[in-house]
């Protein structure tokens, strides 16, 4: 009778398991979507810090990507482990104890699942809930005008000629950075924290060190040029063609995942407004060679519509240097695009579309509009001209 009752027993703790575990894991995996904004500010400011630091400062000690290098030696370790639990799984059925290993299997499996929808909530999830960086910028709310745009309009594009002005070019007079990976990314965390201080944005001021993928290239069939991985705590680059227009943001973009900014409209405008306050040039040009073309096309969209007068501000010869920048990207990508093609019509995968639909979905599940969510409003822009630039000399 004793050995019945354990055995009743264990069998009722391994059905309350199993319906514990799902349950837990589900409610970790979309917690973020009812936690209360003043919790996320609080959680974002006092306590992700310390959170963070300690594998963000065991990042600082390798110079390499440890995500890269975990994905390239985890994934052939994950197929041969199926392989052993399938092999496993076999030789159990044909003898007892079956069952026992696929309750154990799944049981461990959601333990898993569990521990890494914590640590993801943990590290960014919370952070989506953030009050928004325009809203913490205290940007005027007054109606804006046509004029309105069109004054932000020249300053961003004064302030990207001024800049490109400044770089150096290679033989095809195409502009590029003026310091190494290594010293533009400790610069760029520096300038997150200087734009933090100055506009009382709350950000992290923990020191990151970002990270240059060595297979980049193949990255690049994604369309991706950076992640933030947060669970290592790490910001890893697309470094296969750096360019000045977007390497800048894109890096100050990923740093701002990890200090603290989970939203894609938060770290594109919060790492294009601190690139255009850069002292750095190539830096200050990316910043504003962004506002310059997101507002140009508005700009024109509006005065077309109400009859308005199309800012005359723009000189072709003045825009010839952005061109040639503008022109050596989409070089790049139109290669990069034709090999992806390539593969479309040998294996019959898209890797764009697929890495697209992947990151739309991951983006909806945690409460974003997709990858919609990195189009930043133009009105922002004209704002913080408004609020903060308006009274310079432009």
């Amino acid at each position: 009778m004793k050995i019945e009752y354990k055995g009743k027993r264990k069998k009722a703790l391994h059905i309350a398991v199993m319906v514990a575990l799902p349950i837990l894991c589900t409610a970790a995996v979309f917690s973020n979507a009812f936690i209360p904004r003043g919790f996320a500010d609080y959680y974002c400011t006092e306590i992700f810090p310390y959170i963070s630091v300690p594998m963000q400062s065991i990042n600082m000690f390798f110079q390499y990507s440890l995500t890269e290098n975990l994905i390239i030696c985890l994934a052939p370790l994950a197929f041969i482990g199926l392989i052993f639990w399938a092999v496993i799984l076999v030789k159990k059925s044909l003898s007892h104890g079956v069952s026992s290993y696929l309750y154990k299997s799944f049981r461990n499996l959601l333990v898993l699942i569990l521990v890494g929808a914590i640590s993801f909530q943990l590290m960014h999830g919370i952070n989506y809930k953030k009050t928004h960086v325009s809203e913490a910028l205290k940007l005027t709310d007054e109606e804006l005008t046509y004029e309105d745009y069109c004054n932000a309009l020249k300053w961003a594009y004064i302030g990207m000629l001024e800049a490109r002005s400044r770089l150096g070019e290679d033989y095809n007079g195409v502009a590029h950075m003026e310091g190494s990976f290594e010293n533009s990314a400790t610069y760029a965390c520096s300038l997150l924290n200087a734009f933090s201080d100055e506009y009382e944005v709350p950000l992290s001021h923990n020191y990151v060190r970002a990270k240059p993928v060595s297979m980049s290239h193949y990255w690049s069939y994604t369309h991706i040029v950076g992640m933030y991985d947060m669970f290592l705590a790490e910001v890893n680059l697309n470094t296969d063609y750096m360019s000045i227009n977007e390497y800048p943001i894109t890096l100050c973009h990923e740093l701002c995942h990890a200090k603290g900014y989970a939203g894609e409209t938060d770290c594109n405008v919060m790492a294009t407004l601190a690139c255009c306050s850069s002292a750095r040039a190539d830096f200050r040009y990316a910043g504003y060679y962004e506002i310059f073309w997101n507002l140009l096309v508005v700009t024109n969209n509006i005065a077309e519509k109400t009859g308005e007068d199309i800012p005359d501000i723009i000189s072709v010869s003045e825009l010839e240097p952005v061109i040639r920048d503008l022109q050596a990207s989409t070089v790049y990508w139109n290669q990069i695009d034709d090999e992806v093609d390539s593969i479309k019509e040998s294996l019959g995968i898209d890797i764009t579309k697929t890495s697209n639909e992947v990151n739309d979905a991951f983006l909806k599940t945690n409460g974003e509009t997709g990858i919609d969510s990195y189009k930043v409003p133009d009105s922002v822009y004209v704002r913080f001209y408004l609020t903060y630039a308006g009274t310079e000399d432009v």
